[in-house]
């Protein structure tokens, strides 16, 4: 930590947590590089803030101007091009100043914790290590390998080389032959990447082939990778990233759920020799504080992470993979509302490196810039081993015979592939018992108390739990309104249709994928491993399941109902719907089989199916994008949503009508509203919303950011925000 103890003062700026529009300029007796950590005070507190490469406000008198209280590293921990991205960010997204920069810092360096590695085991070669030839060790294959590993890596943790497959054993044999050392020391050193193999490449189709080559440039260059499901995105990403890591430059690799992040790292670490480390929601302050360490000081090569990885400061970064570009899980939805995906399209132009899109159903967005060249469009039109594409259908459920549900076809044929020693893969997309305690006399359904939304019940919990706020309460016995006790649980979630299957299906074992039965990481890879046991099986999930997971064994999709999802008012509801139908319907006949999957409707005729029924997502997303720009709707325009709550709807609503009159007046943008949310009320507070609308990016930004100076933020118990590029309009 730096002494503050000098004669000379010089004006530091800083980003400090608050409603702040820029950094707060501070005095130090020492210049502080920017990306350094500091604590400052502001009021009566101490916060920890982080020092930004911005002009110090020259009317500011600096003998008026408070000194910074502590400098906490001794060297920045954001690199210049992360300080820049987080610096678009803030302006981009019209929210706090710092909130980019902060989020750019694991927890604990936010709360002002040591950015030190602890001490750990490294394996380093002695003298001799270096120069004998693996060779010479010819009574163990498991010795040669790991020499040859530790020639090409010079030093690597323990940790790693456990990760490779190495025991103690062939450690400990080496150690005695004085080939290698162990040595216990806190390194943060760059380890240099290689791009070396511990499995040889797949060898790839001539469409792979193709995208393959036109990925590898050293230049900005965004792609899309656009291939039906099992077209073999994953290996072209695998031989992008290895023509990288052998230039001796590292990778970013984003995935949008933790749950696909244990599948997509044993993937990567059964490919690569190099370091990786994986950064997400499922580790802890401490584990998320070392592997964000090791990504800052080049000991990793690859990085893979979800939404927040993207900051993640990565010395000489090579290449940028966003695979299911399209998916929702990278946009955040609360605080600083930014999108990953366009996130990591900014940092790859300020990095100039390319940046590759993956996706079976890419974004309307991200597929409009493809086709207007905006993009390089790669293409995969087959699946990578040949395998035909599953046929699909529409089962009439006004037209069958059901059980709980589920219809006399459907069942039928889930008992067919069941006897052939295949696995079905169910598909409900709603987790709990039931979505409703219901009076069965008089109607009366429970609501959650803060929201305006239905209880689910949990039968596992004996509770009704409110999906939006998290509210719940113990199932009342007796109805309120009649007095009744026919009170029961109405509809199927995948809690009851657990219990359905296992009663019509004995024997079957039945793996429930949902945030209830697969609520950890650790429950997570337990489920995923009992898919790969032997025999017949039933997976049933929520749409967890339908993001890039392979199920070889799958030969049957049952959707069992879709309907919900076909009247949403929301914008992007129809390309939400097409993504996931053709997403869920991919995770059939992966494996030597072909797959079948069955849809359940009471609207077959729905245009929506018509495209999919045949794998043409570039029809389905064509109509949508044509009906876009009739309305200069995104990617044709660009809007914004103002969001106002407060416990007393008339002042949310007056707020709203202000600003809609401010706006308007500027004659640059179209406002709709103020409008009630599509869930008006949530834990307690009414919601409205304004929607703004501009044929430019440049106008809309104009014409929203001097709202922060009209309008204080909380005031009068009323709140609002501004989410640019709204990902839904709920």
């Amino acid at each position: 930590m730096t002494s503050l103890f000098n004669d000379t003062v010089h004006r530091i700026q800083v980003a400090v947590p608050g409603p702040f529009s820029g950094p707060l300029s501070y005095i130090c007796h020492s210049p502080v590089p920017a990306g350094t950590r500091v604590r400052v005070p502001l009021g009566s507190r101490t916060l920890v803030g982080l020092v930004v490469d911005e002009p110090a406000d020259a009317d500011l008198n600096s003998e008026k101007l408070k000194p910074i209280a502590q400098v906490l590293d001794d060297h920045p921990q954001l690199s210049s091009d992360i300080l820049s991205l987080a610096n678009w960010m803030s302006r981009y997204y019209l929210h706090e100043y710092s909130s980019s920069f902060l989020l750019a810092l694991p927890g604990l360096l936010r709360k002002g914790d040591m950015a030190q590695l602890p001490a750990e085991t490294w394996i380093q070669l002695t003298v001799q290590g270096e120069a004998v030839d693996p060779l010479q060790l010819k009574r163990s294959i498991k010795q040669q390998q790991l020499m040859t590993q530790l020639q090409i890596l010079k030093t690597a943790s323990l940790t790693h080389i456990k990760q490779l497959g190495y025991g103690s054993a062939e450690l400990a044999a080496l150690e005695k032959k004085q080939l290698i050392k162990r040595r216990d020391q806190r390194n943060e050193q760059s380890l240099t990447p290689s791009g070396e193999l511990v499995e040889p490449a797949l060898t790839l189709n001539d469409e792979q082939r193709i995208a393959l080559q036109q990925v590898s440039q050293n230049q900005f260059a965004p792609f899309l990778l656009e291939g039906v499901t099992g077209s073999g995105k994953t290996e072209i990403y695998l031989q992008a990233i290895e023509h990288c890591l052998r230039k001796g430059q590292r990778a970013l690799v984003l995935v949008p759920e933790i749950g696909l992040t244990p599948q997509t790292l044993a993937r990567f670490q059964r490919r690569f020799k190099d370091e990786l480390v994986a950064l997400h929601s499922g580790l802890s302050d401490k584990q998320r504080l070392q592997a964000w360490l090791r990504a800052r000081l080049g000991q990793a090569a690859i990085v893979i992470g979800t939404r927040s990885a993207v900051l993640t400061p990565i010395p000489n970064l090579g290449l940028i993979v966003v695979d299911e570009e399209h998916d929702l899980s990278y946009k955040q939805q609360d605080t600083l509302r930014y999108q990953a995906r366009d996130v990591a399209l900014k940092r790859a132009q300020l990095n100039n490196i390319p940046i590759l899109l993956g996706s079976a159903t890419p974004s309307l967005e991200t597929l409009h810039n493809a086709i207007s060249g905006r993009f390089g469009h790669l293409q995969l039109k087959a699946r990578a081993a040949g395998q035909e594409m599953p046929t699909v259908e529409t089962i009439d459920m006004r037209k069958q015979r059901h059980r709980h549900g589920l219809s006399e076809r459907l069942l039928l044929r889930i008992k067919q592939h069941l006897d052939d020693n295949n696995q079905v893969l169910v598909f409900l997309n709603r987790r709990g018992y039931a979505p409703s305690w219901y009076c069965d006399d008089c109607g009366w359904i429970a609501d959650c108390v803060f929201c305006d939304a239905h209880l689910t019940h949990h039968r596992q919990q004996f509770a009704n739990i409110c999906h939006h706020c998290g509210h719940r309460e113990v199932p009342v016995r007796q109805c309120p309104n009649c007095q009744s006790q026919r009170i029961a649980a109405m509809g199927t979630g995948t809690e009851r249709a657990e219990e359905m299957l296992v009663d019509l299906f004995p024997g079957i074992p039945v793996i429930r994928f949902d945030r209830d039965a697969a609520s950890t990481r650790l429950k997570f890879e337990k489920q995923l491993q009992k898919t790969e046991d032997q025999g017949a099986a039933l997976i049933l999930g929520t749409q967890m399941l339908a993001k890039g997971h392979h199920f070889e064994r799958v030969t049957l999709v049952c959707i069992w109902d879709i309907d919900v999802g076909l009247f949403s008012a929301d914008l992007r509801a129809r390309e939400r719907m097409g993504q996931l139908l053709t997403q869920v319907a991919g995770r059939s006949g992966r494996g030597e089989l072909r797959g079948e999957v069955l849809i359940q409707t009471h609207y077959p005729e729905n245009p929506l199916f018509t495209p999919l029924l045949r794998h043409d997502y570039r029809s389905f997303a064509a109509d949508l994008l044509q009906e876009r720009k009739k309305t200069g709707l995104p990617p044709f325009g660009f809007i914004a949503v103002i969001r106002c709550d407060s416990a007393f709807a008339e002042r949310a609503e007056q707020l709203l009508q202000e600003m809609a009159s401010y706006l308007m007046q500027t004659g640059k943008v179209r406002v709709l509203g103020p409008l009630p949310a599509l869930l008006s009320r949530r834990a307690g507070k009414h919601r409205f919303m304004l929607i703004v609308q501009a044929s430019k990016r440049s106008l809309l930004h104009e014409t929203l950011t001097p709202l922060h100076q009209h309008y204080p933020r909380d005031a009068k118990q009323v709140s609002w925000h501004i989410d640019i590029d709204p990902a839904d309009l709920a």
